[in-house]
């Protein structure tokens, strides 16, 4: 009688080891072929409000995505489109942005804490002005996010 029960339980456990590698492959083709309509885009807007006719660079990246250098002219924005990670795997954009050579941010972009701190659902909005950077709130307009920092891109920053 031992034996039978011994022989159950590996065939038990080795169906739930199963089930769950079959759940997981299921689980990572979708989230990385974005095979599945029903997984939404979220979309990442950064706008030129410069006074002066001032052209920002852009430069966003995640740890898998390099977006590249965009030149924004006045009024106008770069956008994005992607889809996060899969239930405990967060998102993260970041951006460098200068108005000129001797001002500059570096910034998060789309984390989820951010997206869920200000209820923006699948878009987030970042305005450069002339004395910072900004956050596009829903029914609440533009909120300060963080000031221009003195200097240009240290060379090691070029390639984070």
């Amino acid at each position: 009688m031992g034996k039978e029960s011994s022989s159950s339980r590996v065939t038990s456990t080795a169906a739930i080891l199963s089930t769950i590698v079959i759940i997981s492959n299921l689980l990572l083709s979708a989230t990385t072929a974005a095979a599945y309509s029903f997984w939404p885009y979220h979309h990442v807007h950064v706008t030129n409000e410069l006074t002066g006719g001032k052209v920002l660079l852009v430069h966003c990246k995640s740890g898998t995505r390099d977006l590249g250098v965009q030149n924004i002219t006045p009024t106008n924005e770069f956008t994005w489109r992607f889809r996060p990670g899969f239930l405990f795997v967060s998102t993260l954009f970041w951006c460098y942005v200068a108005p000129d050579g001797g001002r500059h941010i570096h910034f998060n972009a789309w984390t989820d804490h951010v997206a869920e701190k200000y209820e923006y659902g699948y878009s987030i909005s970042w305005i450069a002005k002339d004395d910072g950077l900004y956050v596009r709130i829903p029914k609440k307009g533009d909120q300060y996010w963080q000031m221009w920092d003195q200097g240009r891109i240290m060379e090691n920053d070029k390639n984070s």
